[in-house]
């Protein structure tokens, strides 16, 4: 079937419905002696009624041309207008008419529903593509005369911006043609409408109701009422866009003011840091060196001292420092001996567990508990400084460091234009007892390896004597123990060694020239 089919002609103004006509009338419709005038609603150019495969229509004779582009229909629309048609008449106080035109033809709805109280409903049948923008446009011309549209599609369409009143069938433009058109009300779809699975012909009735209303309003309603919540939402973005500024202000004028405070805090706490006075209390004689700091918190004043076992560096280091050693008992032995030696009231500063995952330490105000942060204890200088306890004490009285001895002796060898000869190694053999014995043992600890009882005897007097040798090393103040016990740091040079494997260190052997270089560490 091509655009020219149609289901209404008029016969000298006197409407034709072919669906309306029963067998015999149709045809003896080419008897009537009007015949000739019969001509199409839209174009007004003559018609000739079709059967065709047992359904009755208009089409224009072959020979003429229409100068009017008549909307395309196929089969199956046609067959779907007469099943609405059918469905509707029954129906008590409503009268159905299939393509029923405005006036001046602005419209034509495929199925005209009218209601004794005036209600009207136009049913289009849509079963080809249409936009969204051309389903609002035609719904709201008809809106616009007064007359409520429903739409009768294939498939849903939810997902449209403006909702239209929609009844799903499932019969499209290549679906089979049903030997009575009644059959297609009674599909069962999801529709829309009632928000429901049900069949067709119910939802029709259903529209057809005196309380049916369609709850989302017009399509002009809808948009505006879409419009202004558009507005809205861009109106609360705009305000959150600057709520969210002016928070972002407020966080960088806050954290500008933190550190601006956190600057002026450091800077007091630098200000108020002294050096010990070493000349009227000099450095008490120690197994190592520790340099102090006259301190103050904060947040009061309270002096204090703090410690360290590393020589402050010349640079200031922006790595916050972490006490560690310095608060073993045998290194806090020599601060207090230096602070009753002083006798001035000056109090010792805690060392204090930090919050967080990590095991860290730091010092804190014996008195008001303040934290003294460990960046600005890594920021005092070297001249906030002095040597409260020292290891190796120098010709002139004063305390050196053990590298700083060993770098004065290399430098006069060196002005006295000596050379140094290569050290002179002797051979000798090291037994297992012995302090300088590094590598494994030959005579293993363990005594159920023991094959009878002198090696048993062997043995376990192989682990007295390490044991011996461990409680002497944990107790020789020049060594600091680690927290398991079994790692050791020399004091005097600086080195590290695990277990009793004393080596070079043993007896101070790790300062004799020509052990090691000046710039080992």
């Amino acid at each position: 079937m091509g655009a020219f089919v149609q289901l209404v002609a008029y016969l000298k103004g006197e409407r034709i419905d072919a669906t309306e006509m029963a067998h015999d009338p149709w045809r003896a419709l080419v008897h009537h002696p009007l015949y000739e005038t019969l001509a199409l609603q839209e174009c007004g150019l003559r018609a000739s009624r079709v059967t065709r495969r047992g359904r009755q229509f208009f089409k224009h004779y072959p020979d003429v041309e229409c100068p009017v582009n008549h909307k395309s229909e196929s089969e199956q629309h046609l067959v779907m207008k007469r099943a609405l048609k059918d469905r509707i008449n029954p129906t008590p106080g409503w009268r159905a008419e299939v393509e029923h035109a405005r006036p001046d033809r602005a419209w034509i709805a495929d199925v005209m529903a009218f209601h004794t109280s005036g209600r009207k409903l136009a049913f289009e049948v849509q079963l080809s593509a249409q936009s969204e923008e051309e389903y609002v446009l035609r719904s709201q011309r008809y809106l616009d005369d007064g007359i409520a549209p429903v739409w009768i599609v294939p498939g849903g369409l939810d997902w449209f911006r403006v909702k239209l009143p929609m009844i799903v069938t499932g019969f499209g433009k290549r679906s089979d043609l049903p030997e009575d058109p009644a059959v297609l009300m009674q599909a069962v779809k999801y529709q829309p409408v009632v928000r429901n699975v049900e069949r067709v012909g119910l939802v029709v009735d259903q529209i057809l109701h005196p309380s049916f209303r369609w709850a989302p309003g017009t399509p002009k309603q809808q948009e505006e009422k879409l419009t202004q919540e558009e507005a809205k939402r861009s109106k609360n973005a705009a305000a959150a866009q600057l709520q969210a500024a002016a928070a972002l202000e407020a966080k960088r004028a806050a954290d500008e003011e933190a550190v601006r405070k956190n600057a002026e805090r450091d800077a007091l706490f630098l200000e108020r840091a002294e050096a010990p006075d070493i000349y009227e209390t000099p450095a008490v004689a120690a197994g190592m060196n520790i340099w102090a700091s006259v301190v103050h918190c904060v947040g009061f004043g309270h002096p204090m001292l703090i410690w360290r076992l590393v020589e402050p560096p010349a640079r200031i280091n922006i790595r916050p420092y972490r006490p560690g050693p310095e608060n073993f008992q045998h290194v806090r032995v020599h601060v207090t001996a230096w602070l009753e030696a002083h006798n001035s009231g000056l109090a010792e500063a805690k060392i204090v567990p930090l919050q967080g995952t990590q095991k860290r330490q730091g010092f804190s105000c014996p008195e008001c508990k303040e934290v003294i942060q460990g960046r600005w204890v890594a920021a005092l200088p070297h001249t906030k400084w002095s040597l409260i306890a020292a290891g190796t004490p120098s010709r002139s009285g004063r305390t050196l460091p053990p590298w700083e001895v060993l770098r004065r002796k290399q430098a006069e060898q060196l002005r006295a234009g000596r050379k140094k000869s290569p050290a002179a190694h002797h051979q000798r053999t090291y037994q297992e007892a012995d302090p300088g014995f590094i590598g494994p043992k030959p005579k293993p600890f363990w005594i159920s390896e023991a094959r009878n009882a002198e090696e048993i005897a062997e043995r376990q007097a192989a682990k007295d004597a390490r044991a011996a040798r461990m409680h002497a090393i944990r107790d020789n103040p020049r060594y600091l123990a680690s927290p398991n016990g079994f790692r050791f740091q020399c004091t005097d040079c600086g080195g590290m060694f695990e277990d009793d494997n004393e080596g070079i260190h043993a007896d101070g052997g790790c300062l004799n020239s020509g052990v090691r270089g000046a710039g080992w560490r």
